[in-house]
């Protein structure tokens, strides 16, 4: 098998995910360097391209279509340093008018991806040039269109309105239904960056007209996942449903693998945000399985999700009926759900460098849960102690990431943590009662300083009279004098404060209303001058503030989005991301292929012409071909889009960029070399040279005859 078929192949299969890798035999590789292209097609059969095996075939293919597909599969494996200076090298060997734009166009690309517009704009600019002057409308049109994707990706929404606009009137003047289709959804993206839920989704609406009329199947499914978010953004949550699964099935269709993971790590975050963790957790399961690790930012919103995920379903399962009396099957599932949650909080963490902090601080917070939930029953002292001892480690490496308002809220966790420690301590000095009273004290004294951790300040306010009642029992009972009557004020507080925990409270069979009433009880029918009760009324008391403290640092309905450079989307006060773009991407529409009988004339053979694909912003290839003069596109005016959009029914299209595509990872490399071109292509350049000729010789002339004057 010939090198550059291989090489296509390793690129498909980063593309659009599949086993097809698996078929290709190494030994029968052809080429110059068979020995590396069989290392590379390992690594990606492994999931992850080789950076040097890629590094040392830059070096060693001679062939420009070898190099411009390697330079293709650089870009994909998020190496846009290497495929930078891959395409350079192919763009200095290159003779082919047709690849020569193709290249200039991908090198933009790898600047995009380093997150440099400025060169980004310039080699999209030669492109178009180049383009122009080989009559080629359909490349233009797709780099005009990348070009209004690049601004996008920079948040200058009325430039890349405007190239889009430029991009979708070539396509129209070609009569590329494709084309129109595609920019329209384009547009469509531009405005649902740009917060614009309702023009966006009239955009997506009429691309995915188009692509249905056309057949094109895979174009429709990821316009259908963009209607999906929409609508999820809507909080139309029948419509997101419909929309995912519509484009889940169309996907499958397809064989896509990774563009199924995608739409199922979107369908799985939808679920999470209605509260239904246990719809969820499918879908995000299998996402995190589909979507490979340099997928970025797919793979890491997957995984957090499904950390989330598994928290909530952790939570849910505490708040289950016990099936039986004094059953630790219940407090061990949760225990196990919340350390899964934890696995995957420490694996994304490995991944980010924005957010990180956040997400080892979520980490923490999910192991500290798994001990808690063990110690939520009942447990020999010393079980509990060992435990609530993690506990107090975990919320150290919490409290050293945390920042300054989740600082102070760990910090009173860990009071809480150190009282319920001293409560357990009691069980441990059963024949030395002043040790107990010294560890009951100990305890109170935790926990008072805590009570801001309830759910309203009349709550707080109720169980600091309940602690304090306690604690003035506890002395009458060391002065050997009646302390039931202290109590009984105790357990009213504790009914009063009940009623406002309930009103803060989702339902729940151990809700922390019901752990109040509880203690109420206990309280209420406790003998005179006993420790026992306190000490399960305490205890009933901590584990309700340790949840009430961790559901304000763990918060259920905060979920956090990284974009496609891994920067953390911020979020406005109604929990909305500010700009609501980059979540989970998929990969843009791929243009129908070119007949044979449109291909320019040209002496290539078929893996060569493969090889020659334009990529686009969202990593599709475009077959090329050169077609009839258009017009010049600088003179292209833009049009009031958003009127001229409602006044008439004239078709608006656009293409997308794929958002698993990350911008700045490594710093960008030194300036291309630049192509020289022949003068002849620019005229007025010959003439200014001609003339700058004579203006020296005319100045040489004049010094000289000065200079014989000046001896004369």
């Amino acid at each position: 098998m010939n090198q550059l078929v291989v090489l296509q192949e390793i690129y498909t299969s980063l593309s659009k995910g599949g086993d097809g890798l698996q078929k290709i035999d190494s030994s029968a590789i052809e080429g110059c360097c068979p020995e590396h292209i069989g290392k590379l097609l390992e690594s990606a059969r492994k999931g992850k391209i080789s950076q040097d095996v890629c590094y040392e075939l830059s070096l060693k293919l001679q062939d420009v279509y070898e190099l411009k597909r390697l330079g293709d599969i650089c870009r994909r494996a998020e190496l846009p340093d290497l495929a930078a200076s891959t395409y350079n090298r192919a763009l200095s060997l290159c003779n082919d008018p047709i690849l020569r734009p193709v290249l200039q166009n991908n090198l933009g690309q790898a600047f995009v991806y380093q997150g440099d517009l400025a060169k980004a704009v310039f080699y999209y600019q030669k492109a178009a040039d180049s383009f122009s002057r080989e009559r080629d409308h359909i490349g233009l049109a797709h780099v005009l269109g990348n070009l209004g994707s690049a601004y996008r990706k920079n948040g200058e929404w009325d430039k890349a309105i405007e190239h889009c606009y430029r991009s979708l009137k070539t396509f129209e003047e070609g009569g590329d239904d494709q084309g129109i289709a595609q920019m329209t959804g384009s547009l469509g993206r531009v405005y649902a960056d740009m917060g614009e839920k309702e023009l966006a989704a009239r955009y997506f609406e009429r691309s995915l007209a188009d692509f249905e009329r056309l057949g094109d199947k895979r174009s429709s499914a990821w316009v259908m996942d963009r209607l999906g978010r929409i609508a999820g953004q809507r909080m139309d949550w029948d419509n997101a449903l419909y929309y995912f699964n519509s484009s889940l099935s169309l996907f499958a269709l397809q064989g896509e693998s990774q563009s199924q993971g995608i739409v199922l790590s979107n369908l799985g975050r939808i679920y999470l945000q209605m509260g239904q963790a246990t719809a969820a957790r499918e879908p995000l399961e299998k996402a995190a399985l589909l979507i490979p690790r340099q997928i970025k930012p797919g793979y890491q919103n997957a995984l957090y999700c499904l950390a989330k995920t598994y928290s909530s379903l952790a939570k849910n399962k505490l708040q289950e009926e016990p099936a039986r009396p004094n059953s630790s099957q219940r407090t061990n599932e949760a225990s196990w759900l919340f350390i899964q949650a934890a696995n995957r909080y420490q694996e994304l963490a490995s991944t980010l460098g924005e957010g990180q902090a956040e997400i080892k601080v979520a980490q923490a917070i999910a192991n500290s849960q798994s001990c808690l939930a063990k110690v939520s029953g009942r447990v020999p002292p010393e079980e509990a102690l060992i435990q609530l001892e993690k506990v107090q480690k975990f919320l150290d490496d919490a409290a050293a990431n945390a920042n300054n308002g989740n600082k102070s809220e760990i910090l009173d966790l860990q009071r809480i943590i150190a009282g319920m420690k001293e409560i357990h301590r009691i069980g441990l000095f059963a024949d030395e009662p002043l040790m107990q009273g010294r560890a009951m004290n100990n305890a109170l004294e935790c926990l008072i300083g805590a009570v801001q951790v309830c759910p309203s300040e009349e709550a707080g306010d109720y169980l600091y009279q309940a602690l304090k009642n306690i604690n003035a029992s506890l002395d009458l009972q060391r002065l050997g004098r009646e302390s039931t009557e202290k109590l009984q004020v105790a357990a009213n507080a504790l009914r009063h404060a009940e009623k406002h925990f309930c009103a803060a409270e989702i339902d729940g069979i151990e809700s922390s209303a019901n752990k109040i009433v509880q203690a109420a009880e206990i309280l209420e029918g406790s003998a005179a001058n006993e420790l026992r009760p306190c000490q399960e009324a305490l205890l009933l008391i901590g584990n309700v503030m340790a949840s009430n403290s961790l559901s304000k640092i763990d918060d259920s309905n905060s979920i956090l989005a990284w974009d496609e450079s891994l920067h953390l989307l911020p979020q406005n006060e109604n929990g909305e991301f500010t700009v609501n773009i980059k979540i989970n991407e998929l990969h843009e529409p791929d243009e129908q292929p070119i007949a044979e009988s449109d291909l320019p004339v040209l002496e290539v053979l078929k893996e060569r012409y493969e090889a020659r694909d334009l990529i686009l912003a969202d990593g599709c290839m475009v077959p090329l071909k050169t077609e009839m003069a258009c017009k010049g596109y600088g003179q292209l005016q833009t049009p009031p889009i958003r009127q001229q959009f409602c006044a008439n029914n004239k078709r608006y299209e656009e293409k997308t960029d794929d958002e698993n595509k990350p911008a700045d990872f490594f710093q960008a490399p030194k300036a291309p070399e630049i192509e020289k071109e022949s003068l002849d292509s620019f005229p007025g350049l010959s003439k200014a040279v001609f003339l700058l000729k004579v203006m020296t010789v005319l100045l040489v002339m004049l010094l000289t005859i000065e200079a014989i004057i000046y001896f004369i």
